[in-house]
């Protein structure tokens, strides 16, 4: 909790109340440094999980002896089945908090084939079922909140300052529940950027679907890499950019 002052109608007044927490995480592949993320402080062990899973560090929970995370460090340790060459090209995405990626080129991800569909109203509910279960957005405002649903429920939320974190998160959660990622749909309180679009690709989902924007790189990620995109997500309106999986029958 911070005490901070707020200004309101010409008033002045204190304020205690949470305030959005981060930290930074420095993640050890076979005692080498890998790099360090800027994160929310919860759901470290699925970020690391996830992150070294979508950078194809690992390719399940198999590949991973032991995993040591401690919040005071700030330091994950994480032992692995076998030597891996760890990925050395970094690209400074446009994700809050400073997202890094290895991975942009679209020709290393594999074209999304689903045959789900999924109506408007869907989509708007299982948004709305975020929003309740975002409890850290609900605290303090300022994070972001990601979530996998089949359209009928929610499967996994995962929440994070950075909404690219929040994505890994979802992955990470997903492989210790043994939760597929393919045919689902990928839900955002955040802006549908480049690497969220690849991350999604990555885990097989044919839609993702945000409240805000996508962005024209994203949406041209999409369109080669057969994923629906849909933004500004409300209660009676959307905006769809790209894909075919979304069931527009019950507008026509």
């Amino acid at each position: 909790m911070r005490t901070y002052l707020r200004v309101s109608r010409g008033r002045l007044e204190e304020v205690k109340a949470e305030v959005v927490r981060e930290q930074p995480l420095a993640i050890y592949v076979n005692g080498s440094r890998f790099l360090t993320l800027l994160c929310s402080p919860f759901q470290l062990e699925a970020l690391v999980v996830g992150y070294l899973w979508m950078e194809k560090v690992i390719a399940g929970l198999e590949d991973i002896v032991s995993l040591d995370v401690s919040d005071v460090d700030g330091r994950a340790d994480v032992t692995l089945t076998q030597p891996v060459e760890l990925p050395t090209e970094r690209i400074l995405t446009s994700g809050c908090g400073g997202g890094i990626t290895f991975r942009i080129d679209p020709r290393l991800f594999t074209r999304v084939e689903s045959s789900l569909r999924v109506r408007p109203a869907q989509l708007a509910a299982r948004l709305k079922d975020l929003f309740v279960e975002a409890i850290h957005y609900r605290a303090s405002r300022g994070i972001h909140g990601a979530a996998l649903t089949d359209g009928e429920r929610l499967l996994v939320v995962a929440e994070d300052v950075g909404r690219h974190n929040a994505v890994d998160k979802l992955k990470g959660e997903a492989l210790f529940r043994g939760v597929h990622t393919t045919d689902r749909v990928l839900l955002s309180t955040g802006r549908i950027s480049s690497e969220m679009l690849l991350k999604a690709a990555r885990m097989g989902v044919p839609v993702v679907a945000s409240r805000t924007s996508p962005t024209e790189m994203a949406v041209g990620l999409a369109e080669q890499l057969g994923v629906t995109v849909v933004g500004y997500l409300r209660p009676d309106t959307l905006n769809l950019y790209t894909g075919d999986a979304l069931d527009l029958g019950e507008l026509s």
